[in-house]
């Protein structure tokens, strides 16, 4: 099951004195975790294993998160389910590899087929490798940001190039100073 991120960002997008249910495959960054203190936030642990136990919501996916804060809100409890956004509006997308014609034409390609829109690309040639980094935004392509990265991840080829892609928000908190 892949890791859930907690930021500042969506701490900030919660009512004060809120609770935000979490589970074994959620992180908590530094300043989320700082900013639910400043704003009383509470982190409390999802039951029945964080998949449709009592009050467990994280890792049920978009559609159970939204019946889980239904629940919640029916129930009267300030209490919000967290889950990362389905599909994140911008990602990072490198590709490291021996250069040859047509390498930046399969990136770009499958980036377009996918139904991203590349804001921003910068390649570098030296000494026979490429480097290519992209910014693409990936919010109206339909694509979960998993569906997409596991796409990308595909073009890679061992002795050829090798593409990661990351969600910005993770890209940001990560360089984030202070």
């Amino acid at each position: 099951m892949p890791r859930t991120i907690i930021m500042a960002e969506d701490v900030a997008a919660m009512a004060e004195g809120g609770r935000l249910v979490i589970d074994d495959n959620t992180t908590i960054t530094a300043s989320a975790r700082e900013l639910a203190r400043r704003r009383g936030i509470e982190f409390v642990e999802a039951t029945g294993g964080g998949a449709g136990g009592a009050g467990g919501s994280a890792g049920r996916g978009t559609a159970g998160a939204a019946q889980a804060a239904t629940d919640a809100v029916i129930a009267g409890q300030r209490e919000a389910p967290f889950t990362a956004s389905s599909t994140p509006g911008t990602i990072i997308v490198t590709a490291i590899g021996v250069n040859r014609a047509g390498v930046m034409a399969e990136l770009t390609g499958a980036v377009g087929e996918l139904g991203g829109d590349i804001q921003d690309v910068s390649q570098r040639i030296t000494g026979g490798y490429f480097n290519a980094i992209l910014v693409v935004d990936i919010s109206r392509s339909g694509q979960s940001f998993a569906a997409y990265r596991d796409a990308l991840k595909a073009l890679s080829e061992p002795n050829d190039y090798v593409v990661t892609v990351i969600d910005e928000r993770v890209f940001t908190a990560m360089h984030r100073l202070g």
